[in-house]
């Protein structure tokens, strides 16, 4: 069956307009937020801002409203110029319970406290810079990719490098530091393009960090011990992941660890759902495919207390539209039965590029 059947396009308020109105705001940002906080937060890298919404479960007949856009030189996440691309704020972390976002901007991560309520040009409340050495001198640490682990204060940061970081007090850290840990994994003569995704099992003490290599498929590697893994503590060690798994095409991720479920989003637009996560090896067969109508998923997120799956993509049309695309009962949705899976937000102008997204619950 062909989602088309059950693909729903819709408009919120432009996200055109809501950037054209904030381009007109002051150093304070617009006017009073309302309230309650945002749920539903989405970062565009083309336009450096973090665009939030109160309504963190949107339907056909009640799509999002944006309420706020935190966007300007206070904020830590550059200023709109050059190429538009989505590799300016690359990923997004969320510590739902204390409110408090983590934006990656490649050189640093910036940090939000209260970040439901945001708006403007909001001042970062931290910023955390870092350099490392595994051998050949120091090099600076590339914020790609974010994993915030709650449980125990742990900010996770996959490098471009192929290297992993881990900063410990991830919610008072700040300034220029050094990684508390770093895993180096040894990947052979492969070389690593970018990271796609990085994510804890803290119940099973699992790290999982996906890989986009030249010219071979993407894989995703596994390492044992995640909260105490460390290969810096001498030079020019690695460690050899204890499960590999290939898996072509993929361009983003998200580990639901509760249920030990997997979703991998492939840049033809189709996300492969894997049950049984933890004993995942080699090349393995999906269990289930839900198909996001030929986008290019950019970032997955799946919010488990509302049982949806949500996806930022930059469609390669003509209009080169961005989208954020939304499944319901991502738990059991495939091809043959997905359902409620719409675009609630469109839009094809103003340098827009939705790069990643993150919901409370």
């Amino acid at each position: 069956m062909r989602p088309e059947a059950v693909c729903r396009r819709l408009t919120s308020i432009g996200l055109a307009l809501a950037l054209l109105a904030l381009a007109g705001c002051g150093g304070g940002g617009g006017s009073s937020p309302p309230t309650p906080g945002s749920k539903l937060f989405i970062s565009d890298g083309g336009n450096h801002a973090i665009l939030s919404v109160v309504n963190a479960a949107p339907t056909e007949t009640s799509p999002p409203s944006i309420d706020r856009v935190v966007q300007g030189s206070s904020t830590g996440l550059g200023l709109p110029g050059g190429t538009p691309s989505i590799s300016s704020i690359p990923s997004i972390a969320l510590d739902a319970a204390n409110d408090r976002l983590f934006a990656a901007t490649q050189g640093s991560v910036v940090i939000f406290d209260n970040a439901g309520m945001a708006n403007g040009n909001a001042a970062f409340s931290r910023r955390i810079s870092a350099t490392f050495d595994t051998g050949g001198g120091l090099r600076g640490v590339n914020f790609y990719g974010l994993y915030v682990d709650t449980t125990n204060n742990i900010l996770y940061v996959a490098d471009v490098t192929g290297d992993v970081h881990a900063f410990n007090n991830a919610s008072t850290r700040n300034g220029a530091t050094t990684p508390d840990r770093t895993v180096t994994p040894n990947l052979g003569t492969t070389q690593v393009l970018f990271p796609f995704g990085i994510a804890v099992d803290r119940a099973r003490d699992l790290l999982y960090v996906g890989f986009v290599p030249s010219g071979s498929p993407a894989f995703m590697v596994v390492f044992n011990g995640a909260s105490t893994a460390n290969t810096n503590t001498a030079p020019n060690q690695s460690r050899m992941p204890d499960r590999t798994i290939t898996l072509p095409g993929a361009g983003s991720f998200h580990l639901d660890e509760a249920n030990d479920r997997l979703y991998v989003s492939r840049f033809d637009g189709f996300v492969w759902v894997f049950d049984t996560a933890s004993g995942l090896t080699g090349t393995p067969t999906q269990n289930r495919t839900i198909n996001m109508v030929n986008t290019v998923q950019n970032f997955i997120f799946v919010d488990t207390s509302r049982n949806k799956l949500y996806g930022v993509s930059n469609y390669p049309n003509a209009n080169n539209q961005s989208l954020l695309d939304v499944v319901d009962n991502a738990s059991t949705a495939d091809v043959g039965n997905v359902t409620g899976f719409f675009s609630v937000i469109t839009a094809n102008n103003n340098n827009i590029r939705l790069s990643a997204v993150a919901v409370k619950p």
